[in-house]
């Protein structure tokens, strides 16, 4: 008979909070995700005691694939005979849909589902620079994105270049050398198109799930703004760059832009500009989008700072970082561990709910709710998974997976399912 542990956690739990900045995990924590072999159909938890039912499970993992939910499917991402395939999986019922073979070289992390369509980043390109203290560092980004039909995997079509899709507009930005567009997402059809010089950095705002605008950075300090919809150029101006003894990353702020400068010591200093003509508006530390805010992080605690004015909102004193969590919410890391938080409404810096332990299950597609992993207390190797509500920070315990083993507790998610890499497989559960 199968045991459920929806008991409280003792002690401070090993399971890292995963911040849910999308960019971030889809480049980086997704790639480990290993997803290859043969699909095995598990019992699920007798009695009805569990909103968790174990569905079935993927063996044989490899560090090198990817996964990713959204709606009713699982997209897996690995290499099939040297060559980069995705394949589809039916969430509900472990159905193969489809494969399809997307490029001749490894796929750049997971495929990147919006709505009728996904797209598939591959044929990596490697760029290797110095770091200001003297390191190295090695730069990775896609040559090629394919776009398939999501429910039968036919290719629509492919392009140069990395393409960010927005599903609510139904196009996608593709970033290449030297060149900006904006194409429709079903056929890729050129909507707009326009000559760069090399860029050093671009982000969308206020971010790539609503775009509005598009501003990029030239490797010369080059800062311009163009419109989403129609590539016009709104403004531009030259603004410190200073690469050669600091790293630079530019990051939206509210509906303006910011850049973020890192020296050899690890310092950090935000300068916040307009993005209606790139005025320099105020400076501080290390920064964050936050919302409609944008959140300064440093060692006395998180504020959360007017984007136009600098001007603190809300402070939340002695904790130790911030991730955003969806429209106008944010966790607050309570512990350096990163395995407590809280969730806090970004426009007041208010709490909502009791702090939630353990870490968060990325999610492709905006929700109402986040899922939360973390090891079991008193079963060795099992998790315990819990919902939280992002409209209030209601917190409801909805059951443990697992047969012992690895306590490695990092899951993706969908809604009503959660996926989790095991020592023995991918793990695939409902949840309600």
């Amino acid at each position: 008979m199968a045991v459920i542990d929806l008991g409280e956690v003792t002690g401070e739990e090993h399971a890292p909070l995963v911040p849910v900045d999308h960019r971030r995990l889809l480049r980086a924590a997704l790639a480990v995700l290993s997803l290859a072999g043969l699909l095995v159909l598990t019992g699920s938890v007798p009695g009805g005691a569990t909103s968790l039912r174990p569905l079935w499970t993927i063996g044989d993992f490899h560090d090198d694939d990817s996964v990713v939910l959204a709606g009713p499917t699982a997209y897996v991402s690995r290499l099939a005979d040297g060559h980069p395939q995705v394949a589809a999986y039916d969430l509900a019922g472990r159905k193969l849909r489809w494969t399809a073979v997307t490029g001749a070289q490894l796929a750049l992390g997971p495929p990147r589902p919006a709505g009728d369509t996904v797209l598939d980043p591959t044929d990596p390109a490697t760029t290797r620079g110095l770091l200001p203290d003297g390191g190295e560092y090695v730069d990775m980004s896609p040559r090629t994105t394919v776009a398939l039909d999501a429910w039968t995997g036919r290719e629509l079509w492919r392009t140069a270049g990395n393409a960010i899709p927005s599903a609510g507009t139904g196009t996608a930005l593709v970033v290449s050398d030297g060149l900006l567009r904006v194409v429709r997402l079903r056929d890729g059809g050129e909507i707009w198109r326009r000559s760069t010089p090399q860029l050093a950095g671009w982000t969308t705002l206020p971010d790539d799930r609503h775009p509005e605008a598009i501003a990029t950075a030239g490797v010369d300090g080059l800062l311009s703004v163009y419109g989403y919809a129609d590539g016009k150029l709104r403004a531009t101006t030259k603004v410190p760059w200073e690469t050669k003894t600091r790293s630079a990353t530019l990051i939206p702020a509210g509906r303006n832009i910011a850049v973020i400068r890192d020296d050899p010591s690890r310092d950090s200093k935000t300068t916040v500009y307009s993005a209606g003509d790139l005025r320099p508006l105020w400076s501080a530390g290390y920064l964050s989008p936050c919302g409609e805010l944008l959140c300064s992080v440093a060692d006395d605690g998180v504020a959360g700072h007017d984007p136009d004015t600098g001007r603190k909102i809300w402070t939340v004193p002695g904790v130790h970082n911030m991730f955003p969590a969806g429209d106008n919410r944010v966790l607050i890391a309570q512990n350096p561990e990163l395995t407590k938080a809280q969730l806090v409404d970004s426009r007041t810096g208010r709490p909502l709910g009791p702090p939630v332990l353990g870490a968060q299950a990325y999610d492709f597609e905006e929700t109402e709710n986040l899922y939360f992993v973390r090891p079991s207390s008193n079963l060795p190797g099992r998790l315990v998974v819990t919902r939280l509500d992002l409209a209030d920070g209601t917190q409801t315990p909805l059951g443990v997976f697992g047969t012992g083993g690895s306590d490695q507790s990092f899951c993706v998610a969908t809604r009503g399912y959660l996926a989790c890499p095991r020592f023995d497989g991918l793990h695939v559960m409902a949840v309600d």
